[in-house]
Order: C-alpha cells, then structure tokens, then sequence
C-alpha cells in the first residue's frame, strides 16, 4: 500500500471547511483543517487491519461532512488503499 495524501476544501459542508486524509502505510489519518488558518479543528486515525474499519471511517467521515462528500472522500480512500469498503 502506497503512501497518499489529498485535501478536500469542501467548504461551508465540513466541519472546518478542508477534510486532510493521509494514508501512511496500514494507518488512514482524517483531519478536519480550518479553511483559513490550515489549523486542525479535529482529527481521528485508524488501521486498515481494524475490524469493521469501513464502517468507522464511514461514520467518522459523516461526523465531519455531509454524506454526499463522506461518499468521495471513500471512495478515494478505497482507490488508495484497496479495500473493500461496503
């Protein structure tokens, strides 16, 4: 699994406006940036081992952003990591 990192400047539909995910290695790190200052407002990370791990980042996703945009930030993260994410 390669490393990845992509920013998201959603805008007024996240919480902070920039959702940050970087994948290093097996740990997928999801960032919420303030869309002005690039300051964290919240973050979560997990393994790609973890059972039920899509669900997870699913619902930590939705915690940050509308459902419209937690679907292609997965759908990314599903690109990059090869998981099977349901």
């Amino acid at each position: 699994m390669a490393n990845a990192t992509k920013s998201f400047k959603i805008g007024e539909y996240a919480i902070g406006g920039i959702i940050k995910v970087e994948i290093i290695g097996k740990v997928v790190i999801i960032k919420a940036l303030d869309y002005n200052t690039k300051e964290m407002v919240r973050a979560g990370s997990i393994t790609t081992e973890n059972h039920d791990v899509s669900r997870q980042i699913s619902e930590f996703l939705n915690e940050l952003t509308s459902h419209y945009y937690a679907e292609k930030i997965m759908k990314w993260i599903t690109e990059k990591t090869g998981l099977k994410f349901s």
